[in-house]
């Protein structure tokens, strides 16, 4: 009798196992697998796909920004140099007078394209990983990078996994039912 199993047919079509220990186990039909992989595989690619998108963007607006903060050092140098030589008695100050609104125009320039490249990563974070815009809105580059990498901690190197597709083992899945933005918290807490 310690070695008598129990079967139960579920409404879902899946079978259950429940030996004398109590422990009970579910088998699932094939096509309900397949179908679970099938849209893991799809969710996959789209996730892909979005994290090549935002690595291209980011590469071009980092030269972009490299760009414009290499100008803004230049035209520093140049205005340091003449600001020194008129001291000496040289240079004229039209001269100085061109290069500091110069210097400005590539601060400015060098402001743009920054609060550009951080909207855009705040855009590629929000779209490529699920998470509500107004979660990213209020975070530097920084905060961002560590972010985005507490959602791949959560999402591994296998894709999505069994909590994003609504499937698990058996039993309660403490990841069942939380969003990308909770799910990325749990991560981030863990790698502390």
């Amino acid at each position: 009798m310690a070695d008598e199993v129990t079967y139960a047919a579920n409404e879902d079509g899946s079978i259950s196992a429940k030996g004398a220990d109590g422990v009970e186990i579910r088998y699932a039909k094939e096509s309900d697998l397949l179908a679970v992989k099938g849209s893991r595989d799809e969710l996959q690619k789209r996730v892909d796909a979005a994290t090549t998108d935002a690595t291209a963007n980011a590469t071009a607006n980092t030269a972009a920004a490299e760009e414009s903060r290499q100008a803004v050092l230049k035209a520093e140098a140049k205005v340091s140099g003449l600001e020194e030589q008129i001291a000496k008695g040289g240079g004229t100050t039209a001269e100085v007078t061109q290069l500091k609104s110069d210097l400005e125009t590539a601060k400015t320039s060098g402001e743009k394209l920054t609060g550009e490249f951080l909207e855009l990563r705040r855009a590629t974070i929000s779209q490529a990983y699920g998470v509500p815009k107004e979660t990213v809105d209020s975070k530097n580059l920084e905060e961002l990078g560590v972010f985005e990498e507490a959602l791949k901690a959560v999402m591994g190197n296998k894709g999505i996994g069994n909590f994003a597709v609504g499937t698990s083992g058996g039993g309660t899945n403490p990841l069942e039912g939380k969003k990308p933005l909770e799910l990325a918290q749990l991560a981030y807490a863990q790698q502390k």
